[in-house]
C-alpha cells in the first residue's frame, strides 16, 4: 500500500486467496475517506469472495463520494468479473477527480 496526498494505491497479490483477502480488507479500512487506486495487473487467480470484497469497496467509495478504481485489471480478473456478471464499469478506469 502506498499513499499520495488524498490517494491510496493498493497492489493486489497474484493470488487472491483468503490470506490476501484479509490483507486487502485491512488496507481498505485504512484507506477510507481517500481516493483509491487498486493495481490489479498481477492477478492470476481470484476467488469470488475477493471480487465481492472489491465490489463492496467500489460501491461504498462511490456512495461516500470518493474515487475508487481498478487500474490495469489482469485478464484473469476481467474474466472472473464477467463470469460473475459484475457491473461493466466496476473495472473501468474512471480516473481520479482533482
Amino acid at each position: 500500500m502506498s499513499d499520495s496526498p488524498g490517494i491510496t494505491t493498493l497492489r493486489l497479490r497474484p493470488s487472491l486467496d483468503p490470506t490476501a483477502i484479509e490483507e486487502l480488507l485491512r488496507d481498505l479500512r485504512k484507506a477510507r475517506n481517500t481516493a483509491v487506486v487498486v493495481e490489479a495487473g498481477d492477478v492470476a487467480r481470484v476467488s469470488t469472495v475477493a471480487l465481492q470484497a472489491l465490489l463492496s469497496a467500489w460501491m461504498t467509495w462511490r456512495s461516500d463520494g470518493h474515487d475508487f478504481h481498478v487500474a490495469a485489471a489482469s485478464p484473469a480478473l476481467v474474466d472472473a468479473a464477467a463470469l460473475l456478471g459484475l457491473p461493466r464499469d466496476f473495472l473501468a478506469r474512471e480516473g481520479l477527480a482533482s
